[in-house]
């Protein structure tokens, strides 16, 4: 069994950290990590956010804290150590792109030369609205407009050819804000670009463990998912050790 989503932000760039989440994996039964990180980390990535920093202040000083603050360099040396090191665990190295429409051409340039094994798409923004921060964000905004935004990212996301997968694809129900119209359409939609576009799903306890409400994919996504022969992975979005694998036995009974 493998965890296809773990985050190594909070720990160093080193081969005793990986052992920490290798020891972790294999206490859960887990035979393989594929660890990543978010492109925001590394300055590299920053000019992608520039639009969404001038139109946010929120944004802009979230950045300002989080943003750059990580080594592409060290990463990228973490993972080739890695490949060579006898670990417990087998282990792949990616990045979680945030996917805004309009930057496919300095995503494709940044990580083509890169050297790694896989790159996980994801919706974080609907326009400028940060709807994962926190629930007070979500005071005065239309929800059916910031869900309908969400599928419009996340279809152009599958489209785009740049990814091995979509992350936590209903992500938008963090909150538990719900729309006043039918998703299934929708769901329906973003399944047959994800099968056409050759890219996996998520089952990401993540958004459960940070707030509650349903755990993984709503019933009616997963449906349409199987339907389209998507291929769903297992993901904790762990960001420490101890998260690692959580709540796959409930996930994989879903």
């Amino acid at each position: 069994m493998t965890d296809h989503h773990i985050h190594l932000e909070n720990r160093p760039y080193t081969l005793e950290a990986l052992g920490e989440f290798c020891a972790a994996g294999a206490a859960r039964g887990l035979e393989e990590l594929w660890l990543l990180e978010h492109c925001y980390l590394f300055a590299e990535f920053l000019p992608m956010y520039e639009g969404l920093r001038a139109a946010n202040p929120f944004i802009d000083g979230w950045l300002h804290k989080k943003g750059g603050t990580r080594s592409l360099k060290g990463y990228l040396s973490l993972a080739e150590q890695a490949r060579n090191a006898a670990l417990s665990l087998r282990l792949k190295f990616g990045l979680e792109i945030c996917y805004f429409e309009g930057q496919e051409g300095f995503v494709r340039a940044q990580t083509g030369p890169l050297a790694l094994d896989f790159l996980l798409g994801s919706v974080h923004f609907v326009g400028d609205f940060a709807f994962d921060h926190s629930a007070e964000l979500w005071q005065g905004r239309d929800v059916d407009e910031i869900h309908r935004g969400f599928f419009k990212t996340s279809l152009a996301l599958a489209g785009s050819g740049l990814f091995s997968g979509l992350a936590h694809p209903d992500s938008i129900k963090i909150f538990g804000h719900r729309p006043s119209f039918d998703p299934r359409p929708h769901y329906q939609a973003l399944a047959r670009a994800l099968s056409r576009g050759g890219l996996y799903a998520e089952q990401n306890s993540g958004v459960f463990r940070r707030a509650g409400g349903e755990l993984g994919l709503s019933p009616a996504l997963l449906a349409a998912l199987r339907a389209e022969n998507v291929l769903v992975f297992l993901a904790s979005d762990a960001h420490v050790p101890k998260d690692v694998g959580a709540c796959f036995e409930a996930l994989a009974g879903l």
